[in-house]
């Protein structure tokens, strides 16, 4: 499981330093998805395979499906660990989240997930999170009982 929240600067290569607990979820193959909100998603292959199956399960007949089909299978990029710690960073997909060596790489853990935000996004997204009185209202219908 992902969680927390880790900063990493981005090299000349675009690539990022991953940190040692995201290391032994993410063997082998990981998939980089283009996110919903200016970020990049990265998956092990396992939660890909889910999320794949998920998506091809859906009618698509839906012209909604289609777009997210369209949105997250035909942006994703799979990719191996560079180094042992290290990530490059799709061209295409790192453009569309903003990433870039004059700006830090925040990673915030998701469960079976990492977003990767640039710095700059990440500072917007995580000024919405902080207003408490917004929070208490957004989050008011969800059922997080356990």
């Amino acid at each position: 499981m992902f969680y927390g929240q880790y900063t990493s600067q981005i090299d000349t290569n675009r690539s990022i330093t991953l940190p040692g607990y995201f290391l032994n979820e993410l063997a082998g193959n990981i998939y980089m998805i283009q996110g919903f909100d200016r970020n990049l998603i990265i998956m092990s292959e396992n939660s890909f395979t889910k999320l794949y199956q998920r998506v091809i399960g859906l009618n698509m007949a839906d012209p909604l499906v289609r777009l997210l089909a369209r949105l997250l299978l035909g942006n994703t990029v799979l990719t191996q660990l560079k180094e042992a710690d290290k990530m490059q960073l799709s061209e295409r997909l790192s453009d569309y989240a903003e990433l870039s060596e004059e700006n830090q790489a925040v990673l915030v853990g998701q469960g079976d997930h990492v977003e990767i935000w640039s710095q700059p996004n990440w500072e917007k997204q995580n000024l919405d999170l902080q207003d408490s009185v917004t929070n208490a209202n957004r989050f008011a219908s969800l059922d997080l009982s356990f």
